[in-house]
C-alpha cells in the first residue's frame, strides 16, 4: 500500500546518501548528461533543418518542376564524384526548355548555368558568382524582387545584350553608397551595364543570392563561358494538380529530343523532379539522419546507464554494514529498495536537467553561428524534446537502478553485519 511518509523518508535517505559522495554523484551523471544533450540537440537540429528545407522549397512553390543534368547510368554519389573529377554533361540545352514550354500545362520556364569571374568597377576588384539565366526566372521565383531598376527581358537575352542585375552585397562591395543603375562594370574584361539591384534573399539552398550577378543566358554563353548547354532549369505549371501527368509528358519529350528509348531511365542524361517529390525525398533523408544520430545518443544513454548501475552496485557493497544495521533495527526491504532506487532516479533526473540545459546552450550557439553565415534554421528546444529528455533520463534511472536496489533489499541482516 502506498505510504507518503515512507516515500518522503526514502527520498531523504537517497539525497543524504548522494551528498556523502558528491564527486562520485557528479561523475556518474556525465554519461546521462551527454546522452540527453545529444537527444535534445538532434531533435532541435532535425526539426530546424526540416523547417528550413520546407521554407526554401516554398520559394519555388508546389507548382514547379526542376529539370537538371545527370550522368547516364550513375548513382547520385557516383555522379558527384565523376563531376568533381571533371566529367561534364552538355546535352541539356535552352532549346529543351523552349520545347517543354509548348506543353499544354507548362506556363513559364527559366534555364540557367553558373560561372565565377573577376568583376571590376573602377578600383574595386572582386570575385563573383555569375548566374546566367533567362528572363522568366522572376516569374517562377516570386522571392526574386527588385530593390531598384529592373530585370532583363527576353528581347535583351535574344539580342545578347550586355546587361547585369546585381545582388545587394555585390552592389555594396562595388559601389558602396554610389548609385549603380546605368553604370558599367567589367565581368571577365567584358563591359556590362547595370540595370537593376535585387532585394536581399540571403541563403537559398546553400547559395547566397545576395552575392550573385544575374546576366542574360545567351550573353553569358557566348561572351563569358563559351558553351551552349545549361545546368538546370525550372518550369511552372498552370494546373498544379496535374504534376505527375506533366512530369510524364516532359520525360517523354526529353527522351525524344535526346534520342533515348522510351522508359530507358538508365540512359537518361537529365533528371526531372517536382517540388512535392523533392520535399518527400528531403523529409525522408532528414528523418533517417535524425534516427541515426538518435541511435548514437541512445548508445550513449545506455553506456551512462550501465555506469550508473555499476556505481550503485559499488555503493551497495560499500554500505552493506549500514544496510544490515538498518535491517536489524527494523527497516523493511521496501524502504531499502526504494532508497537506492530513488538515488539512481535522482542521479539520472539531475543529469537529464543538466543535459537539457547544455543542449539548449549548444543549440543556441549553433543557431547563432548559422545565422551569422546566412542560414535561418530557427533552431529551438520544443516542449516535447524537454519531455523526451526528462522521460528518457528517469526511465534509464529506473531500469539501471532497479538491480542494485533489489540487491540491497535482499541482503540478509546477519550476513550484512559481518561484511568486511
Amino acid at each position: 500500500m502506498f505510504n507518503l511518509n515512507k516515500v518522503k523518508l526514502a527520498i531523504q535517505l537517497a539525497i543524504q546518501g548522494l551528498k556523502t559522495n558528491r564527486l562520485r554523484t557528479i561523475l556518474t551523471t556525465v554519461g546521462i548528461i551527454i546522452g540527453i544533450a545529444t537527444v535534445v540537440i538532434v531533435l532541435a537540429a532535425g526539426r530546424g533543418l526540416e523547417s528550413y528545407i520546407i521554407r526554401q522549397m516554398d520559394i519555388f512553390g508546389s507548382d514547379t518542376i526542376e529539370i537538371e543534368i545527370k550522368l547516364p547510368s550513375t548513382s547520385d554519389v557516383e555522379m558527384v564524384s565523376a563531376m568533381m573529377g571533371g566529367a561534364e554533361v552538355t546535352t541539356l540545352k535552352r532549346e529543351d526548355f523552349e520545347a517543354i514550354k509548348t506543353l499544354e500545362n507548362v506556363d513559364e520556364y527559366y534555364a540557367a548555368i553558373l560561372g565565377e569571374f573577376k568583376t571590376v568597377y573602377k578600383n574595386q576588384d572582386i570575385r563573383s558568382t555569375i548566374l546566367a539565366t533567362t528572363a522568366g526566372e522572376p516569374a517562377i521565383e516570386p522571392d526574386l524582387k527588385m530593390q531598384e531598376g529592373r530585370f532583363f527581358t527576353n528581347k535583351e537575352d535574344r539580342a545578347v545584350s550586355k546587361v547585369a542585375v546585381l545582388g545587394p552585397e555585390i552592389k555594396e562591395r562595388l559601389f558602396g553608397a554610389e548609385d549603380a543603375i546605368g553604370k558599367n562594370i567589367k565581368i571577365n574584361q567584358v563591359n556590362f551595364k547595370v540595370i537593376g539591384v535585387t532585394e536581399s534573399r540571403g541563403m537559398v539552398f546553400y547559395f547566397n543570392y545576395d552575392k550573385m550577378i544575374y546576366v542574360p543566358l545567351r550573353t553569358a554563353q557566348k561572351l563569358l563561358l563559351g558553351v551552349e548547354h545549361v545546368l538546370y532549369g525550372f518550369v511552372s505549371l498552370k494546373d498544379p494538380l496535374r504534376v505527375k501527368e506533366t512530369v510524364a509528358e516532359i520525360t517523354a519529350m526529353m527522351e525524344r529530343r535526346h534520342g533515348i528509348a522510351p522508359g530507358n531511365e538508365k540512359k537518361h542524361d537529365f533528371r526531372i523532379t517536382s517540388m512535392e517529390e523533392a520535399m518527400e525525398i528531403m523529409g525522408t533523408v532528414t528523418f533517417a539522419i535524425t534516427l541515426l544520430v538518435l541511435g548514437v545518443a541512445g548508445i550513449s544513454l545506455i553506456v551512462g546507464g550501465v555506469g550508473i548501475m555499476n556505481i550503485m552496485y559499488l555503493t551497495v557493497l560499500e554500505r552493506t554494514r549500514e544496510i544490515g544495521l538498518r535491517k536489524a533495527l527494523g527497516a523493511p526491504n521496501s524502504l531499502i529498495q526504494a532508497q537506492f532506487l530513488y538515488e539512481a532516479i535522482i542521479i539520472t533526473g539531475l543529469g537529464g536537467i543538466v543535459g537539457i540545459a547544455l543542449g539548449w546552450v549548444i543549440v543556441s550557439l549553433i543557431d547563432l553561428a548559422a545565422s551569422l553565415q546566412g542560414f535561418n534554421f530557427d533552431l529551438g528546444i520544443s516542449l516535447d524534446a524537454i519531455l523526451i529528455g526528462l522521460g528518457a533520463s528517469l526511465f534509464f534511472g529506473l531500469v539501471f537502478g532497479l538491480y542494485p536496489a533489489r540487491k540491497a533489499a535482499s541482503l540478509s541482516p546477519v550476513d550484512a553485519l559481518r561484511w568486511e
